[in-house]
């Protein structure tokens, strides 16, 4: 019997693993994209620019430039508030000067160049009523800037009485009772008036006596009181009436305007919203603000024909029942039109003191408001009293006052600054730290500015113009950063604030994002430079450096200048050479300036690297005006204690404006 076989199995092939699919290559890696300031500079770079101011407000044809319409209307259906309100706001237009001040207005001969370089003294002579103020002569001391006009504390119009103190000569609206050749003489023996020309005062003077309506209301106060005995005493009462037509806007006349004669000896009570004065020698009684001749009685060459100006009953355009505020009056009238006059943009010096009187008259109107209603406030007014008396019960009560409480909505009191500062230092905290402090200061010589000036104009006699430009222009700026300019942004601080000078300023800290930040000096050079371009290769880019970023000379090229302090510069310069950017421990960065053995004349001075101030290529090139960049917290703290704040792309969202 043979063995068994084996078993002989089927012999199976393996079944191969199924192999993975192969994994596509990483994409090529892109090339980072520097921010657009932080690239190499080209002359292709753009330029801001506004356009002519030629866009009508369909509302009340004020002229306007296009960055200055509404967010949400087009180029095609402008719209703008600012004017008007959108049509809210409405108002005559403003009554044309007579043909012989027009003339001296927009003259060209040296007459009427004396007269409008003189204009102030000339109203000042004319007016008929006086000015409480402080003047600070301090800015008109020495240096070559424009003409600043400055005042300290409040501000009042007072009304003298109708005839002069016996052996006074007689000023303001005492000289329109006399003959004109005597008053004539009177205005050209005042002390005050020396230089003026008597030609020109003579035919404004009798320019007032024809068209000014106030001239003919102390004339016809005069005619009333004229056959009273000398010695016999009263008070003129010029009252204005509340049935006149507010939508029209009417002057009153002078029957309803002279309200009131009273005999005795001046000192009965009367509406503190009339124009009162004595008709003999007594004290100079002040006007109220409210009155709608309050600047037409001082500002007799602004308003010829004695227009009125502001009350508290004028009503918005369809709403009987609400009425405008005086800023929102005075917003009006300081815009340039196409259906109106604009002599008031021609006035220079006068047209200056009328801005400043103005504003101060707002802020007072505002004080007084919140002082009456302080109740409204909840603020408690006689804790601060109570708590002096308590600790010295000999005090004299009379001499401690009232302590009236500023609510944080008023910008610049304790509790808006305060507030400020915090919401600046919290923005600061969360962010870990600021990353740039840019300082942009208008310039007067925009090119949007001198194609809006009047004929004749300089851009020092428009400080309107120059403030509506240097706002669209920071507008610009935060919306280039808030686009990513420098980085990504992820919060930014500005305040604003004016020069000695009366120019605009803005400081501006900007947040940036982790991966945006400036972390070593090849960054830093990326973005900042402080020495000068090759006049050669790159000459419009070197001009603009020597006119905004070449430190003004000081030391022992000018001991006076303002940066001096104990005889050194207060700023550092000339700065030393230094041929690589560093960074300090304090994360303040000292910029690269190389001698290059070339230095230039500049204003009569020998100027190298050691004179320019660090600045942003990008940032000079596209706005042209002195714009300054930095980036270190401890540079910027001292700067947030008044500030607007916009947040944007993270949680938190805080706006304070104080315009």
């Amino acid at each position: 019997m043979l063995p068994p076989q084996p078993l002989q199995l089927p012999i199976v092939e393996p079944i191969p693993l199924p192999v993975p699919p192969a994994e596509p290559a990483p994409p090529p890696l892109q090339p980072f994209a520097l921010p657009l300031a932080c690239t190499p500079f080209t002359p292709n770079w753009p330029v801001h620019d506004m356009g002519p101011m030629n866009l009508v407000c369909p509302s009340c044809y004020a002229l306007h430039w296009k960055d200055e319409r509404l967010t949400k209307s087009s180029l095609r259906n402008p719209k703008f508030g600012k004017c008007c309100l959108s049509g809210k706001v409405h108002l005559p237009p403003l009554d044309p000067p007579p043909p012989e001040l027009q003339n001296l207005f927009v003259g060209q001969d040296p007459r009427a160049k004396a007269f409008r370089n003189h204009i102030h003294k000339y109203n000042d002579a004319l007016a008929l009523t006086s000015v409480g103020r402080e003047l600070d002569q301090s800015l008109l001391s020495g240096g070559g800037g424009p003409y600043v006009f400055k005042v300290h504390g409040s501000l009042s119009h007072r009304a003298g009485s109708l005839l002069p103190s016996e052996g006074q000569a007689p000023v303001y609206s005492q000289l329109y009772i006399y003959d004109d050749g005597e008053a004539l003489n009177y205005q050209m023996g005042n002390r005050h008036n020396q230089g003026l020309d008597q030609t020109i005062m003579r035919e404004l003077q009798d320019m007032l006596h024809r068209h000014h309506h106030g001239v003919t209301l102390y004339k016809t106060a005069w005619e009333l009181t004229r056959n009273m005995p000398p010695e016999q005493q009263c008070t003129i009462a010029l009252r204005y009436l509340s049935g006149t037509d507010q939508r029209r806007y009417n002057l009153p006349t002078i029957t309803n305007e002279i309200a009131a004669v009273i005999p005795g000896d001046g000192d009965q009570p009367s509406n503190g919203r009339d124009i009162v004065f004595h008709r003999k020698a007594g004290s100079s009684k002040r006007i109220s603000e409210i009155h709608p001749f309050y600047p037409a009685f001082h500002y007799v060459l602004l308003f010829p024909t004695g227009q009125m100006g502001w009350h508290p009953k004028i009503p918005y355009r369809d709403q009987e029942t609400k009425y405008m505020s005086m800023r929102e009056f005075l917003a009006y009238r300081l815009h340039t039109r196409t259906n109106g006059s604009n002599h008031l943009f021609r006035a220079g010096k006068l047209y200056f003191e009328y801005l400043v009187d103005s504003w101060a008259i707002c802020e007072q109107n505002r004080l007084n408001y919140i002082k009456t209603n302080q109740g409204k406030l909840r603020a408690d007014q006689y804790t601060e009293l109570a708590a002096a008396v308590e600790l010295n019960p000999q005090l004299n009560q009379t001499q401690v006052g009232t302590r009236v409480i500023l609510p944080s909505s008023f910008s610049g009191s304790t509790r808006h600054m305060q507030a400020a500062c915090q919401d600046a230092l919290a923005v600061n905290r969360h962010f870990k730290g600021a990353d740039l402090f840019i300082t942009m200061t208008a310039n007067p010589n925009w090119q949007e500015i001198k194609d809006a000036l009047l004929p004749g104009e300089k851009p020092e006699d428009r400080p309107d113009l120059i403030n509506r430009v240097f706002h669209a222009k920071r507008d610009a700026l935060i919306k280039d950063i808030k686009d990513g300019i420098f980085g990504k942004c992820v919060g930014l601080i500005y305040t604003n604030e004016f020069q000695k000078r009366g120019l605009p300023h803005s400081h501006i800290i900007g947040f940036l994002d982790p991966a945006s930040k400036l972390r070593t000096p090849e960054d830093i050079d990326s973005l900042l430079c402080s020495e000068l371009p090759d006049p050669d290769t790159d000459p419009e880019l070197f001009e603009l450096v020597k006119k905004f970023m070449i430190h003004s000379p000081c030391g022992v090229h000018n001991p006076n200048s303002p940066c001096m302090k104990d005889g050194i510069c207060s700023k550092g310069f000339p700065k030393a050479f230094r041929e690589r950017t560093s960074l300090n421990e304090d994360s303040y960065a000292r910029t690269r300036r190389r001698d290059t053995g070339r230095s230039y004349d500049i204003n009569g001075k020998n100027v190298d690297n050691r004179w320019v101030v660090a600045f942003s290529i990008y940032l000079i090139w596209k706005y042209r005006c002195h714009i300054v960049r930095g980036g270190i917290l401890t540079y910027v703290t001292p700067w947030v204690t008044l500030v607007t704040l916009s947040l944007f792309t993270c949680n938190l969202h805080v706006v304070l404006d104080f315009s």
